[in-house]
């Protein structure tokens, strides 16, 4: 089974898993339990938002706005080649990551579902845009940009800072500790991450877990932020601080899976031999 993308919706409780050709799974962390979400497409990226799943079929292209049950409302066709999608809460938007085209799509969300999301704006990112999180309130955005970090201002719409990752070559999703004002850049080769300060995007520190591309995800309950490499056979739990980042523990992993994730208690990732989710309490 193939994956890629995962994302934890505050709004369910859950995790939802994008299997590509497999479709879409949710997954209740705290039951340790997943179904699968009654949807025939193809799912590549996914989040939630305003009662909708927005699943993207890179395939297609298109994103297809779902009711929870999975019954397809309406649907839009990205311009360009998509990559990732987020939904964006504080401004009621979904951003389509388009790294092709060095930018970011921008749809408004209908007022219902049958309502189809309209384009309404794009954000140029030279060098991206690779992977997009979103602060907590929505208001900011970060992607990867070659080998640079990008700062976004959602509501301006305006890129307001670049920073030297310290990568050669980035790779995936940033990870953001707003506790500590501290980001999470992930490379594209040795496993490696590295810790940049959000309030000038100096480098603070590095990590090297060795492997292929690097994988982040972060708990703000936990105040961890995680890694893993693709290929890899380790998770790294690591703390971070303004004087550098700490290795916690580390966990043994299948080789091959191309996600990671984490929300409160529980970190997860993927076993794409094995077809499976692998869920772990950091504890």
């Amino acid at each position: 089974m193939d994956f890629d993308d995962v994302v934890y919706s505050p709004e369910l409780g859950q995790v939802l898993v994008p299997a590509r050709g497999e479709g879409l799974y949710r997954v209740d962390p705290a039951a340790a339990k997943a179904t699968r979400v009654q949807y025939d497409g193809s799912a590549d990226s996914v989040d939630a938002g305003a009662g909708a799943l927005f699943v993207l079929d890179r395939s297609g292209p298109r994103i297809q706005v779902l009711d929870p049950g999975g019954q397809v409302k309406s649907s839009v066709t990205p311009s360009a080649r998509p990559d990732y999608l987020r939904y964006v809460a504080a401004t009621r938007e979904l951003w389509v990551s388009e790294p092709a085209e060095e930018r970011i799509e921008i749809f408004a969300v209908g007022e219902t579902l049958d309502d189809a999301p309209h384009r309404t704006d794009f954000i140029p990112v030279p060098g991206g845009a690779e992977g997009l999180t979103l602060t907590v309130d929505g208001s900011t955005a970060y992607t990867h940009a070659g080998d640079e970090v990008a700062k976004i201002d959602t509501a301006t719409r305006t890129v307001t800072a670049r920073w030297p990752s310290g990568c050669n070559g980035t790779h995936g999703f940033p990870r953001v500790d707003e506790r500590d004002g501290l980001v999470l850049a992930s490379c594209a080769k040795d496993g490696k991450v590295t810790l940049l300060d959000t309030s000038d995007g100096h480098l603070i520190d590095e990590y090297a877990l060795g492997g292929g591309e690097s994988l982040p995800a972060y708990s703000s309950e936990r105040n961890h932020f995680y890694v893993r490499s693709d290929p890899g056979t380790t998770i790294a739990v690591l703390e971070a601080t303004r004087q550098g980042l700490k290795e916690v523990r580390k966990v043994r992993v299948p080789e091959v899976g191309h996600c990671l994730g984490a929300e409160g208690p529980y970190y997860w990732t993927c076993d794409a031999k094995g077809g499976r989710v692998l869920l772990f309490k950091d504890e």
